[in-house]
């Protein structure tokens, strides 16, 4: 009878030990391999969305484009350009929003001032093309367009009475009274009140 086959040697090992790559069977080593470039595939995706996003938003409660875009100073245009997005996009608690990158420099906030101009164009910014005429002129009447305008009941450029709309009012960003003297807040709460009741409430 022939001698006894020799042991196979090289893929010994203690227990909890790993095996080395070379002690592997081919077939081992391919989905090893596979493994491998998959997860580096997987990281470099992940890098490539973090670079495309310098800086994000987390999404809160009550949160639209609409009020995304007013918390970042931006119009509702560049947010959606930023997201690729539109407004039937929907947008679910916990989303990470892309918007621009801020200042960490600036240090105690400022009152921004506006000039009559600016004013008109944050309406028309935030107004429908064949509304926003008409809005100016119910924001003339209200407010002189002057965003600071408040009394015992109303705010801002639309004079928009608190206490009656502060249950709807966090759904376009605003859960105070003093946040309503921004005016693209103001005039965003007032589409919002368009929406929902017509011009009814300035008439």
């Amino acid at each position: 009878m022939g001698r006894p086959a020799k042991a196979l040697s090289g893929f010994h090992r203690t227990v909890g030990s790993n095996p080395t790559l070379s002690a592997m069977s081919i077939r081992a080593r391919c989905a090893f391999v596979l493994l491998i470039v998959a997860s580096t595939l997987f990281v470099d995706a992940g890098n490539v969305a973090a670079r495309e996003c310098a800086n994000t938003y987390t999404a809160e409660r009550g949160d639209s484009w609409w009020s995304i875009a007013v918390k970042s100073n931006i119009s509702l245009k560049q947010i959606l350009t930023l997201n690729k997005a539109t407004m039937k996009t929907i947008i679910l608690i916990g989303d990470d929003i892309c918007v621009p990158v801020t200042d960490q420099k600036v240090a105690s906030p400022v009152v921004a001032t506006y000039a009559r101009k600016e004013v008109e164009q944050i309406i028309r910014d935030v107004w429908p093309d064949d509304l926003e005429n008409r809005a100016i002129a119910i924001a003339q009447r209200e407010s002189n367009l002057a965003p600071r305008a408040a009394n015992r009941c109303c705010y801002g450029l639309f004079q928009i009475y608190y206490r009656w709309h502060k249950n709807w009012l966090p759904s376009v960003g605003v859960t105070s009274a003093k946040q309503l003297l921004n005016p693209k807040l103001n005039a965003l709460a007032a589409y919002k009140l368009y929406q929902r009741n017509g011009w009814g409430p300035w008439e």
